[in-house]
């Protein structure tokens, strides 16, 4: 599948290891804050990743000592920010943009209101030290409808949830490992290898059975019927699972294609 042929430089794409896709939000006069071009090049990678079956993970990341602060304003407050919403009708880029792929948001900075909503809508959240989260909207009279509020209630207590979306107090990236929001807080020159570390260990596994495990998983958390069933006779009607047969009755590595 040929690449997406971007319009801006806003998102910057590089392969930096086997089956990897990073994707670093560049707009670093607008504290990478994205706008109705970053969203459209955003759905056009994750949708481009999805069909291309050399690829299995996505790490998302920002350039500059700041990972995302969210959406641009200026655009926000223009005809109600409808150019900021994606083409599914989310708030953040990502929101309800069906996907099986693996996605890594490496927080090399502060991740503020969309930014943060941007950086819960993946799988798993690394942070550097110094990264802070915060939701700032209701001081600014808005409120934040990118999914941080479902996300929240769903993966933190309850008072620190409060603490910041009604308080829109910032939150260190220390307390939000702690409190299981962040998977690793490393120092922030590790981060881009720590990164690819997490993309190198999902990558070792059957691409397709941590699909399936990733949507079994989020159907469970979101109160979903059971589709185990469905995604076995997947599994099993695949090349991977045949290969996998093979690959024990051989007493060797299975070599994993992702179909």
């Amino acid at each position: 599948m040929p690449l997406p042929s971007p319009a801006s430089r806003m998102l910057l794409a590089d392969f930096p290891q086997q089956h990897v896709l990073r994707l670093t939000l560049h707009r670093p006069d607008a504290r990478n804050a994205y706008n109705a071009q970053m969203v459209n090049e955003l759905a056009q990678w994750l949708a481009w990743s999805e069909q291309e079956i050399a690829i299995r993970t996505v790490i998302l990341t920002g350039s500059g000592t700041v990972f995302c602060s969210g959406a641009d304003l200026q655009e926000a407050f223009t005809g109600g920010g409808k150019g900021l919403r994606n083409s599914a009708g989310g708030w953040s880029p990502l929101q309800h943009l069906p996907r099986r792929k693996i996605w890594i948001a490496a927080l090399n900075g502060h991740a503020y209101g969309g930014g943060l909503e941007l950086a819960l809508s993946c799988d798993f959240i690394l942070a550097a030290e110094q990264a802070k989260i915060a939701l700032p909207e209701v001081q600014h009279g808005l409120l934040p409808l990118g999914g941080a509020i479902e996300q929240l209630a769903k993966r933190l207590p309850v008072a620190l949830a409060r603490q910041l979306l009604l308080a829109a107090e910032p939150l260190s990236a220390a307390r939000a490992l702690a409190a299981g929001l962040f998977s690793q807080v490393v120092p922030q020159e590790q981060l881009p290898e720590a990164a690819l570390a997490l993309a190198a260990r999902l990558n070792r596994n059957a691409p397709l059975a941590v699909q399936a495990c990733n949507a079994l998983l989020q159907a469970a958390i979101d109160g979903l019927p059971d589709r185990s069933d469905a995604e076995l006779r997947q599994l099993q009607a695949s090349d991977d699972y045949q290969e996998s047969l093979l690959a024990r009755s051989e007493r060797r590595q299975p070599n994993w294609q992702g179909r």
